[in-house]
């Protein structure tokens, strides 16, 4: 197959991130997503659930994972990812995910459990096939910032949640949780702020988030026409490689309570 049939990109329609047409926010979200996932998979069996165009199960196996398997609700998109990246992606849902119980040791699930109807069914599948010593690596939209008042609502999310429902959600089924935010809303006085996605103020504080919106938010997203078509990959490894600097809004950093920071997206990290 040639380049340009595996570049026949799949629609962009809001509901899942296509590197070659995403908005340049979505597509940093997603690449240090992935890139705060590549710190856990070395030497594991990974699945990547709603794997969808497949660039991030990519980077997962090339950071190091002793096997991925991603896994979509679209038959289509599993052909995308397997012609495109050479993945072993199944057609599946989140509800009834196509593997033996205890087969994976990591799963990672960026923007799913918002998508589907029970969360909690999804969570109890995401424990049957972890190992008893597994890790889910997860992330989800705040309900409270991501549909706050004015703001229009996505229509393929279903089941968003608070900082409290989701946590409850977690410890419920695993033994310890740690908590991460992406995109700060609000963060008080801490230099958390500097990060902030509302517009900057005066002042010195003020020029340096403008300093960091210019150069986190002006780099082109992805050029289709590279002759590296795996480039979205790249960034992910390369972001994984490099310190995350406070003035950049997608970093994943820990949730710190005495920053009274308001993200706009949860990252958790939950082993059995």
């Amino acid at each position: 197959m040639n380049k340009t049939d595996s570049l026949r990109v799949l629609e962009y329609t809001g509901e899942r991130m296509v590197p070659e047409s995403a908005d340049r926010f979505t597509f940093w979200e997603h690449v240090y997503r992935y890139a705060f996932a590549c710190r856990f998979v070395a030497g594991k069996r990974v699945l990547d659930i709603a794997c969808g165009e497949g660039y991030g199960a990519a980077a997962l196996r090339q950071a190091g994972a002793s096997s991925v398997i991603g896994v979509d609700q679209c038959e289509d998109t599993c052909l995308h990812a397997a012609r495109k990246y050479g993945l072993e992606a199944r057609c599946g849902r989140a509800g009834n995910i196509p593997l033996d119980g205890g087969s994976v040791d990591i799963v990672v699930s960026f923007e799913t459990i918002e998508h589907v109807p029970s969360p909690s069914g999804f969570l109890d599948e995401c424990v049957r096939v972890l190992v008893p010593t597994g890790t889910l690596v997860i992330s989800t939209p705040n309900k409270e910032v991501y549909s706050r008042p004015g703001r229009d609502p996505n229509p393929y999310h279903c089941s968003e949640m608070t900082e409290v429902e989701f946590m409850q959600a977690l410890r419920a089924r695993f033994r310890r949780v740690r908590l991460y935010t992406q995109r700060p809303y609000y963060a008080g006085w801490s230099l958390r702020s500097l990060a902030l996605d509302t517009e900057p103020g005066l002042g010195g504080l003020g020029r340096l988030r403008r300093s960091a919106h210019f150069r986190f938010f002006r780099r082109a997203v992805y050029d289709p026409t590279s002759e590296e078509r795996s480039g979205v990959v790249a960034e992910i490894l390369a972001a994984r490689r490099r310190p995350a600097s406070l003035l950049n809004p997608y970093a994943v950093r820990p949730l710190r309570s005495w920053t009274r920071e308001r993200p706009t997206y949860f990252v958790a990290v939950a082993s059995r």
